[in-house]
């Protein structure tokens, strides 16, 4: 893992601004990117702390619609009781992605813009063709073994799937993207 400098942001705009820095990226939960820079996927020169940034982790939900914040925990969704009352399925999905230890520290924003899984992708030493780390590389995958990769929606670019199950609910919800947050209605 290289090393990269530490920046905490104490607003959205400060962020913001931080995130443009050439080599840039932000951590909340942390799950997810620290896993990728142990195999040398991700290499930030600056990681952005936005996890104490003030209401990014609010729920709103009324009887139709709900507006989660980019930095709700996974299991603080999934558990609240409106989220379970008027958006089962989105309460379902968070509780069946993932074990106990990483709902409780996973974010909402974090799940959602989580890489493949594709053990291709995740091994740039040995697999150097792969277009979603490097477009236009190549896919290292195809061809390979691809147990766990897609059958339908393929391309001839890359045959790796993303991992979560949210994504899915929210879809069928017709969820918007919002400003650091995920509107359902």
């Amino acid at each position: 893992m290289r090393d990269f400098s530490y920046l905490r942001a104490d607003s959205v705009e400060a962020a913001r601004n931080a995130a443009a820095l050439p080599g840039a990226m932000l951590l909340a939960g942390g799950t997810t990117l620290i896993d990728l820079a142990k195999c040398g996927v991700a290499e930030p020169a600056t990681v952005i702390d936005i996890s104490h940034i003030e209401g990014l982790n609010a729920i709103d939900v009324t009887a139709d619609r709900a507006v989660i914040g980019a930095l709700a925990k996974m299991s603080h969704v999934a558990d609240n009781a409106e989220v379970k009352s008027h958006f089962p399925a989105v309460s379902e999905a968070l509780w069946q992605a993932a074990s106990a230890q990483l709902r409780n520290m996973a974010t909402i924003g974090g799940n959602l813009m989580q890489r493949t899984r594709c053990p291709y992708f995740r091994d740039p030493q040995n697999f150097p063709a792969c277009n979603k780390r490097e477009p236009g590389s190549g896919c290292s995958a195809i061809g390979g073994v691809t147990r766990g990769h897609a059958v339908l929606g393929t391309s001839e670019a890359c045959i790796a799937t993303y991992p979560g199950d949210l994504a899915i609910a929210l879809v069928a919800f017709d969820a918007e993207p919002g400003i650091s947050m995920a509107v359902i209605s």
